[in-house]
């Protein structure tokens, strides 16, 4: 795994570490919200907004308050989606799900907490960067737009209430460029925001982060195809009866997919020049891996 990837990492999930540490919640909920906070997980997006921002020349230490935000927001997302009104999951991150271990009405609340914590957490991110070219409500909404009705709550309905006869490519791409791109999107152009780009500069980030998140996907469909909750620490065939990528195009088809979707992200980020090389080195990680 890639160098750079591992160090920040291990930054991103110190500073969830210590949140959870500093939860000022009442003892019930303290066990489901540290629970939630600090279980394993990749870190991407969180490595993303630091590794975007210091491209653009932000410090690092800058960033992981904003970095750790789209890691709560990521861990509230996936509280929501393993209920049993949506897909009624038994494994995260090979342990139980938070409803399974605190229940339902904790995990929610649980949740909801993530979430509104996130906002803080950016807006300090903001506080301590200067110069500002981009005031805080701008950043703010860049988030709200992300996980708002028609950004992640809007790929999560869509997958919920479809058939697989009825969708298409175009549909499939429209839920998960929102369930999971647009967290991406949001996550990387938050650390160009904090540090500074330029209007372009911000489209180009954004345009690897699109295509980033959407490969992302396709290697979790393919994974959710050929693997085994051992290997991915989560239920797998959770997928069987709906449409996917892998079922859209094939393992062979949508891998083909996943590395042209690789391909373009890299191209996005061209005007970054030898700033870009841990963005590329990022996108080829996750272009190649296995769980």
């Amino acid at each position: 795994m890639d160098k750079h990837f591992l160090i920040r990492r291990e930054l991103v999930n110190a500073r969830l570490v210590k949140l959870a540490a500093e939860a000022s919640a009442p003892h019930v909920l303290r066990a489901p919200l540290e629970k939630a906070i600090t279980s394993p997980g990749k870190r991407v997006r969180g490595v993303l907004t630091m590794t975007v921002g210091e491209a653009l020349g932000a410090r690092g230490d800058k960033l992981l308050d904003a970095a750790a935000a789209f890691e709560l927001i990521h861990a509230s997302s996936l509280i929501l989606d393993d209920l049993p009104s949506m897909d009624d999951a038994e494994l995260r991150r090979g342990e139980p799900t938070l409803h399974r271990a605190f229940g339902e009405d904790l995990a929610i609340l649980a949740a909801v907490a993530l979430l509104n914590q996130s906002y803080t957490l950016v807006a300090a991110s903001h506080a301590a960067l200067k110069p500002r070219r981009w005031p805080l409500a701008a950043v703010i909404d860049r988030v709200v737009r992300a996980v708002g009705w028609d950004g992640t709550i809007a790929g999560e309905a869509v997958d919920l209430h479809c058939e697989a006869e009825t969708l298409d490519f175009h549909t499939l791409e429209y839920i998960h460029s929102r369930k999971t791109g647009a967290l991406f999107v949001a996550s990387a152009a938050v650390g160009a925001m904090l540090a500074g780009a330029s209007d372009a500069m911000l489209g180009s980030v954004e345009a690897y982060a699109k295509n980033l998140g959407l490969a992302f996907q396709i290697t979790d469909d393919i994974l959710d195809a050929t693997s085994s909750p051992d290997v991915l620490g989560k239920d797998v065939g959770k997928d069987e009866g709906k449409l996917t990528f892998v079922r859209l195009a094939g393992v062979d088809g949508a891998r083909q997919l996943n590395r042209e979707l690789i391909d373009t992200s890299i191209r996005a980020i061209a005007p970054l020049g030898s700033a870009a090389e841990p963005l590329r080195a990022l996108a080829t990680m996750l272009r190649d891996r296995t769980s």
